[in-house]
């Protein structure tokens, strides 16, 4: 796949911040060392990032260029971004089962800060699909 994965850069960061707008993920509090950004041929093809919530980390933010979906990009992100993770991990999305394989289960029982991400998400990022909560079980 040859995929360069590392911290983006001043300029980078700004090329995500602006897909976070287009593809309408959350883009509160973002932070450019919180990302992994995907490169094949020095192009910008998709990142992701871990989000210090205070009671966790959230895998959040994950996004792959529209033209550059269904080749294991986001795979190969996450993947970083577990590498990556130190605390406790939870994430909120709506495509469980891409997550399930990489040994994340739906959770009913979640910090704080993510009940917020769902209220959130819920209330702003508004789509047909139902979100849910995810925690990586490590073991």
């Amino acid at each position: 796949m040859n995929l360069e994965l590392k911290t983006p850069n001043k300029i980078e960061f700004e090329q995500i911040r602006n897909y976070i707008r287009e593809f309408e993920l959350d883009n509160r509090e973002l932070k450019q060392d919180q990302f992994v950004a995907a490169y094949r041929n020095n192009e910008l093809v998709g990142f992701g990032r871990l989000r210090e919530r205070g009671d966790c980390t959230e895998l959040c933010s994950l996004g792959v260029i529209t033209t550059e979906r269904r080749k294991g990009i986001g795979k190969a992100i996450v993947k970083e971004l577990l590498k990556r993770s130190k605390e406790e991990l939870y994430l909120v999305c709506i495509i469980p089962d891409f997550f399930a394989p990489f040994k994340f289960q739906e959770t009913l029982y979640y910090p704080k800060s993510i009940q917020e991400k769902i209220d959130y998400c819920t209330a702003e990022l508004i789509v047909p699909e139902k979100y849910v909560a995810m925690k990586y079980m490590k073991n």
